[in-house]
């Protein structure tokens, strides 16, 4: 492609195709988007179960970790229903405060971008295998053997996880090869590996509760929600956004069950003898069954060691208290991450070698967004209103650059 454009994309997912459509609505022409899969937006559609849980509520900087400050990003772009509204799209919120497209389909979503896109051409199964700047151009190679010039390049390649979406990581290599700094991507929003000794006999119980992550007995974080159980891992929203908090190593990581989150511990063990008591005649398993599911109680019970056959009367006042002491915290060895079912990744281009529009400060011209940077948040639309914004700040700036 020998005609100069003024801007190329890199990756036409969320963060890609937000930039483009702010671009294009600040009035910028030869706007072309590179995608390594055979379409543009595939991850977008499989987000929110293909509902599309776009942003939240109650967004704010201290949300999101990461080396980057998305303070000032955050502020300017705002509201992502304003965002959405302004290109034909409503949406509705529900009462975790998650915001969708008002159809509840994630195809309405990549409908309104696209549509918005419509004149912006897409370079399909281009994979971008070199990047370099020369008299002020930016010149792209791709795998096909094409070379693509811009005056301004925008790398929204997503992260290191999710390669049927496209996003593997392979991208930053065109990043380090410009001496880019990259933070090595980890896994995160996925279920954490633990001992199946353990939970071989929950497999396939969900349970209400909280759960906090600690690393060598110091408490690193609490969620609460629905926890759920696997053959091999701990599952559900409030232990993939505890996954979000673990660095490279799992050693001396646990995760601590409270099955009676609402409950202090002196009213677990009001509660067990007042069981125990009514129900004097019938075995431990069957004392608890009140309480909890009985292959819960089953577990529980194993654990310190009571037979579940065990008569409920025979229970001494240690033992109500070493079981009380279990429903409040129930230790799990965190052995690993599910990298399979990583929803995102953390990592990325080091907020330090970006400057507050998201230009790499050593290289003019060249942006970086969305997953691509060194930020991530929990689940429930944080981490899309990120892709968002981001987009929405490369696009403006370069329009700003362009003197529009």
């Amino acid at each position: 492609m020998s005609e100069i454009c003024n801007l190329i994309i890199i990756g036409g997912g969320a963060s890609g195709l937000a930039a483009a459509v702010t671009a294009i609505s600040l009035g910028v022409e030869k706007i072309a988007v590179l995608e390594r899969l055979p379409r543009t937006g595939k991850k977008i559609l499989a987000t929110g179960n293909g509902r599309c849980n776009l942003s939240h509520q109650n967004i704010s900087a201290p949300d999101y970790q990461g080396s980057y400050d998305v303070t000032g990003i955050l502020q300017e772009f705002g509201s992502a229903e304003a965002f959405f509204e302004s290109l034909g799209l409503y949406c509705r919120t529900d009462e975790q405060g998650r915001i969708y497209p008002y159809s509840m389909s994630a195809n309405a979503v990549l409908d309104a971008l696209r549509l918005h896109c419509s004149g912006v051409p897409e370079f399909c199964n281009e994979q971008a295998v070199n990047l370099f700047r020369k008299n002020r151009i930016w010149h792209i190679l791709t795998e096909s053997g094409t070379e693509y010039l811009s005056r301004f390049v925008i790398v929204s390649t997503g992260g290191t996880v999710q390669p049927k979406f496209g996003t593997d990581g392979t991208a930053f290599r065109l990043l380090e090869n410009l001496n880019i700094p990259v933070i090595q991507g980890r896994p995160i929003l996925c279920p954490l590996l633990s001992d199946k000794n353990i939970l071989r006999s929950l497999k396939g119980l969900r349970v209400k509760g909280s759960v906090s992550l600690y690393h060598k007995n110091q408490i690193i974080r609490t969620e609460s929600g629905e926890i759920q159980f696997t053959e091999q891992a701990l599952s559900g929203i409030c232990i993939f956004n505890l996954s979000s908090y673990l660095k490279y190593q799992f050693s001396g990581c646990q995760i601590s069950v409270n099955l009676f989150p609402e409950l202090e511990l002196p009213e677990v063990i009001a509660r067990l003898y007042s069981c125990q008591a009514v129900r004097c005649g019938a075995s431990c398993e069957d004392m608890l069954s009140g309480l909890m599911q009985k292959p819960l109680a089953r577990t529980v019970l194993k654990q310190i060691r009571i037979r579940a056959d065990m008569p409920c009367s025979q229970l001494s006042d240690l033992q109500i208290r070493h079981l009380a002491g279990i429903c409040h915290d129930f230790r799990f060895p965190v052995l690993g991450t599910v990298k399979e079912q990583a929803q995102a990744s953390a990592g990325g281009v080091s907020g330090k070698a970006l400057d507050k529009q998201l230009q790499v400060k050593a290289c003019p011209g060249l942006y970086v967004t969305g997953e691509a940077v060194d930020v991530h948040a929990p689940c429930g639309g944080y981490q899309l209103h990120w892709a968002w914004a981001s987009g929405y700040t490369a696009g403006k700036a370069v329009a700003e650059s362009l003197g529009i």
